[in-house]
């Protein structure tokens, strides 16, 4: 039995048998100019649907795999975030009152035992204060430059906290060389960007204490801020991310480990 009597004449040009069949939405095509053409106008990006709805009478052996190896997958997800994410209660003391402290400001903190990141952070909250001193790390678009401010107190203005990576006396001289771009632009002329857990950034306002900035937001361990040049921000359209402000009003957790 030739592709003509399987699949028929391509659903795209009507031109010519079919040959393909598209894994994701079916449609029949003969020729890679007709697959392309079906993947722009029905927005197809032909990968196989792996949870499409399938008849009982058309499931088969292959759709039983699939669905097999998914179920695992899953559960291997599962298993990784759970020992990732620990529970309240079997972090160290001060970062239990840390996370306790995020959350009632609406901040998603997450922190992870035993990390690296986890070893690095030197936020903590003071309790006599009543205030969350923050581990700020900045990285700079372009360059290879970083740097960490530690104990920065939440009301502290991003832009006042940055000023100073913007000027000449901060820097020795071949540090200043890799920094002279954004030193001459100053830091009016420059976007925040912090960094997500999912591997996108958030915009920030630099006139926003970093209690407001991280308000409604997920962080790992400690905000991670990239600095980029105002005309750069076109390059990081895709990566920008927009967090679901709804938060869990449920305190019993925190308030059982506080």
């Amino acid at each position: 039995m030739d592709s003509k009597n399987r699949l028929g004449d391509c659903e795209v040009c009507s031109n010519d048998a079919a040959k393909y069949c598209c894994p994701r939405c079916e449609v029949k095509t003969c020729s890679l100019s007709c697959v392309n053409i079906h993947k722009k106008e029905l927005e197809c990006d032909g990968k196989k649907y792996k949870t499409a709805f399938k008849k009982l009478q058309n499931f088969n052996d292959n759709d039983m795999s699939q669905d097999y190896r998914i179920m695992n997958e899953f559960i291997e997800a599962v298993g990784e975030f759970k020992m990732k994410t620990r529970r309240l209660y079997n972090l160290a003391p001060g970062f239990r009152k840390l996370r306790y402290q995020a959350h009632k400001r609406n901040v998603r903190l997450q922190i992870l035992p035993n990390s690296t990141m986890n070893k690095n952070n030197t936020s903590y909250f003071n309790q006599k204060l009543n205030k969350i001193f923050w581990r700020v790390d900045w990285s700079f678009h372009g360059t290879n430059v970083k740097f960490s401010d530690h104990k920065v107190p939440e009301y502290q203005k991003l832009n006042d906290l940055a000023r100073k990576y913007f000027t000449t006396e901060f820097y020795g001289s071949e540090m200043l060389e890799k920094m002279q771009f954004y030193v001459s632009a100053g830091i009016k002329d420059v976007i925040f960007l912090m960094k997500t857990p999912y591997g996108k950034y958030y915009e920030l306002d630099s006139d926003d204490s970093v209690s407001y900035s991280l308000r409604y937001k997920s962080i790992l361990e400690y905000p991670e801020i990239l600095v980029i040049m105002s005309n750069h921000k076109d390059e990081f359209s895709d990566l920008l991310y927009y967090e679901n402000v709804t938060f869990n009003k449920s305190m019993k957790t925190y308030s059982n480990d506080s």
